[in-house]
């Protein structure tokens, strides 16, 4: 019976939760929300959406409708929601810094930003981060108030650098880390505690992104990292970022952010050719390419992939996928051995998407 009873609560969509009231949003402005909050002695509860946010819509329908969520909060908060394309949502996107969506803030009776945390998530997850920002001393408003105060410690800086990319505040993040790496010493910077500037992690996009200073010095600098943080580790993530410079090269991503200059790919294999990495050759090569993609000279692409593919790593053999895509877009003249690099991957390839893939360009 027990069992019978779940399935049928399941099919009703309640799922073990009452879905019958909803978080009750204002529909004045946020100054009328501010104002009615600091009357009230109470918090505003911002929810920074766009219209085409499927995780917002998800918030909206999933988590703002479920009973104890909307009681919870139409007790404790004034709550706003914006549209962060329209109306007040532009400005305050702006003020609060507002880089991802949905984002969720707290703000008090003057506007000023207690909390912000973002993303969807469920409601559990929900209550508990909004009940952790309600409390003056949480850790957000404590941050900022320390980093304001000139707190300069290294490890409060690198925790309020991971936390404002957590907030997404991504150009804030970015300021920081970089006052924070220009104030380490070379010994400093190579130490483990640091290698989140330069590593494989949930920050490296912002952090040691293609074309950024801090990849950039990691590839200089690889042995003295190695000796700190281990040669697998530090190999890996160089050969991993030198593939994504040739991957972004060719499918043309790379040279939408940057201009192509010549020297910046002689850069590249000047440090590729100074490391220990077991397929530098290949890499090489690959570098070759994406600075012929540079120069829009898709023949050399395709004669350098004609000639080496055979003999890449299954990973390097990717590579393909970029050259197809690239010069799928730009389509500016024949190219005679697009048939040879087909054959060539679906003889030597077990991969079974790109000889696929492989098969559809045999006769491009």
């Amino acid at each position: 019976m027990k069992r019978l009873f779940l399935f049928l609560l399941f099919l009703t969509g309640a799922s073990g939760y009452a879905q019958n009231r909803a978080i009750t949003f204002e529909k004045g402005s946020l100054q009328s929300a501010l104002a009615k909050a600091k009357a009230s002695n109470k918090l505003v509860f911002v929810d920074c959406f766009t219209e085409w946010c499927v995780p917002c819509k998800h918030m909206a329908k999933n988590i703002f409708t479920i009973d104890s969520v909307a009681d919870f909060f139409n007790q404790n908060f004034v709550n706003v929601g914006l549209d962060m394309e329209k109306g007040d949502g532009i400005p305050a996107m702006k003020t609060y810094k507002v880089g991802a969506f949905p984002s969720f803030l707290l703000l008090n009776g003057n506007g000023d930003l207690v909390y912000k945390f973002v993303g969807a998530m469920d409601a559990g997850e929900f209550i508990s981060k909004v009940k952790e920002g309600m409390n003056p001393e949480n850790k957000i408003a404590r941050m900022n108030r320390e980093y304001a105060a000139g707190n300069r410690d290294h490890a409060f800086i690198r925790d309020y650098i991971k936390e404002k990319i957590n907030m997404m505040e991504i150009n804030p993040a970015k300021e920081i880390a970089a006052t924070y790496f220009n104030s380490l010493t070379d010994q400093e910077k190579v130490m483990p505690e640091n290698w989140f500037l330069f590593g494989a992690n949930r920050y490296d996009m912002y952090l040691s992104n293609v074309h950024s200073k801090n990849f950039d010095y990691l590839a200089s600098n690889w042995k003295a990292f190695v000796k700190h943080n281990g040669k697998d580790t530090v190999e890996k993530r160089m050969g991993d970022m030198f593939r994504k410079v040739a991957s972004y090269a060719l499918n043309g991503f790379y040279f939408k952010e940057f201009p192509y200059v010549k020297a910046e790919f002689v850069h590249y294999r000047k440090q590729l050719i100074a490391t220990n990495l077991k397929d530098k050759d290949q890499l090489i090569l690959m570098m070759n390419m994406a600075e012929a993609a540079g120069e829009k000279n898709w023949l050399k692409v395709s004669n350098i992939l004609a000639d080496h593919i055979q003999d890449f790593s299954p990973q390097n053999q990717r590579i393909a996928y970029d050259f197809w895509s690239g010069y799928g877009v730009s389509k500016r003249e024949k190219l005679p051995r697009m048939k040879e690099i087909s054959e060539k991957i679906i003889r030597t390839s077990k991969d079974p998407f790109i000889i696929s893939t492989a098969k559809m360009y045999e006769n491009y």
